[in-house]
């Protein structure tokens, strides 16, 4: 029950985030930049807002528990980019989240929400993004995964989840 309670706890701040997020600053534009190739800063900014807000404090908090890792920074930036496309606002991501929880059929659009953690995956390779941000993004509902370096992955997803 404490697993599903905190799921459902991180669920709701999601939302509430997202409705509430306004753009991001200059200031957090540039840190987005700096940290990013112009192939993978095309894809960031194709997020919207509320995504981008999320990106931005992920990877800010990874800028900070790992300040010499960029390619970790890069990853906590790009892990949700295949949410831009096709885009579903913040109830029908909620209504797909709960179909998805009780193995529900959901439409196309939900689905590829669900699996927007693979096709963002696809969409970093393919922009030559680095290796670890394919491989978060494919994996970062995962708390630990094989081969990856363990201190790492857990500031990755730490990060995601605050």
């Amino acid at each position: 029950m404490t697993g599903a309670f905190t799921k459902a706890q991180h669920l709701v701040r999601r939302f509430i985030g997202h409705v509430s997020a306004r753009p991001l600053s200059p200031a957090e534009q540039e840190f987005v930049d700096q940290h990013l190739s112009a192939s993978c800063a095309a894809l960031f900014w194709l997020q919207s807002a509320a995504d981008q807000r999320h990106a931005f404090k992920s990877g800010y908090r990874v800028a900070v528990a790992l300040p010499d890792d960029g390619e970790a920074v890069e990853a906590a930036l790009l892990h949700d980019i295949g949410k831009w496309k096709p885009y579903i606002g913040p109830i029908p991501r909620s209504i797909a989240t709960l179909l998805d929880l009780a193995r529900l059929p959901m439409t196309g659009n939900m689905r590829a929400y669900r699996d927007h953690g693979r096709l963002g995956a696809e969409q970093l390779e393919a922009a030559g993004c680095g290796g670890l941000a394919v491989e978060f993004a494919r994996n970062h509902s995962q708390s630990t995964i094989d081969g990856a370096d363990a201190e790492r992955w857990h500031v990755l997803y730490e990060a995601d989840r605050s």
